[in-house]
């Protein structure tokens, strides 16, 4: 596993005040102590100069910035992804609130995006001062010979020959800055590290034994936060974690989606309600509950034992992009969630 502790100087920024973006990374004082690591206020135009990387086709990854992988994964049309954190050094992860972490001025997280083979974008996401909203957010296109990614705020369509659509600034805030509770990162949270994730990636234990975050869970067990008991069902799980990860920034009661669309339902999970399926926002707000409009024939959420009745299920895969869900980032629902979606409600009538 890589360590964060030892995270060296290094450059990045925001956005200046007209939305451009300036190629420039202050250095700190020559004597000054890592532990002074100065939060730079402009963005490279080149990924391999945001610190992720030691050369500009990113072959390399700097030693300071450690893999990691989220237990449930956002569905992004089957692209490939790694992704990347680094924190600036000697600051922790503020875990006071284990579903809501507030991460450190300086942090920094990648994501890149593999399509039909071909390298097309590398997200960062950088904050940049003390409030949870002081986040700033780039997308970096790759060129076609993979040798450089220069950053593309207004996003692109189809990218290098393949299907794949790069978010503008503002698509990115859509989903990001819904969640409207704790920061804004989406994938790397307490319950999507809490597993025992692939040789080389950072983990919830990874994080606690380098003391990176304020607040450890109580006692030593792993996992910390057991999910609940599937019984019979264990495709169940893979249902609660699914809209976790792919719709619950936007359908949990802090959401500014809920707040504004009124969206009736939760399916994000909290630490408090893992003691049973049926305790999980997932179960109290889909099954048997009335939609707040009726979708494709149906009026009812999930009717159990009936998925052609359900409008998640008919949601998911409407043939219209402003009506199916989820309505960013993706052009084609995810096969094996609508097969485990469709099997979970029938088990519910069983």
């Amino acid at each position: 596993m890589l360590s964060l502790a030892a995270a060296a100087c290094g450059g990045g920024g925001t956005a200046v005040p007209d939305g451009s973006l300036v190629d420039a990374r202050p250095d700190g004082p020559a004597d000054a102590s890592p532990c002074d690591e100065p939060v730079a206020d402009t963005i490279p135009m080149k990924l391999g100069e945001t610190g992720l990387c030691t050369d500009a086709s990113c072959q390399s990854i700097a030693a300071d910035v450690s893999p990691y992988e989220p237990r449930w994964h956002l569905w992004s049309d089957g692209a490939e992804k790694r992704r990347w954190i680094r924190l600036p050094p000697c600051k922790k992860i503020d875990t006071t609130d284990m579903d809501h972490w507030v991460f450190p001025p300086g942090t920094k997280l990648w994501k890149e995006f593999t399509r039909d083979g071909v390298r097309v974008e590398t997200r960062l996401y950088q904050k940049i001062g003390a409030d949870v909203n002081d986040w700033s957010k780039v997308a970096y296109v790759w060129n076609e010979g993979q040798t450089e990614a220069v950053a593309t705020p207004t996003g692109a369509d189809d990218v290098l020959g393949t299907q794949h659509d790069v978010p503008s600034r503002a698509d990115c805030a859509k989903c990001h800055d819904s969640v409207a509770s704790g920061d804004r990162i989406l994938g790397f949270s307490a319950l999507q590290l809490d597993y025992d994730a692939p040789a080389g990636m950072l983990d919830l234990d990874g994080l606690i034994e380098q003391q990176l975050v304020s607040a450890p869970p109580a006692g030593s067990a792993s996992p910390h936060f057991p999910l609940p008991d599937a019984g019979d069902s264990p495709v169940a799980l893979d249902v609660i974690g699914y809209l976790h990860a792919n719709c619950g920034h936007c359908h949990n009661p802090n959401s500014t989606v809920t707040e504004s669309m009124h969206a009736a339902f939760e399916v994000r999970l909290d630490i408090a309600r893992l003691g049973s399926l049926d305790g999980t926002p997932t179960y109290t707000s889909l099954i048997g509950k009335t939609a707040l409009a009726p979708f494709g024939g149906n009026t009812v959420l999930v009717v159990p034992g009936h998925p052609e009745q359900s409008v998640v299920i008919s949601r998911f895969i409407d043939d219209n992009p402003a009506k199916r869900m989820p309505p960013l980032a993706t052009e084609i629902h995810d096969p094996t969630a609508l097969a485990n979606l469709r099997a979970w409600i029938t088990q519910l009538g069983q």
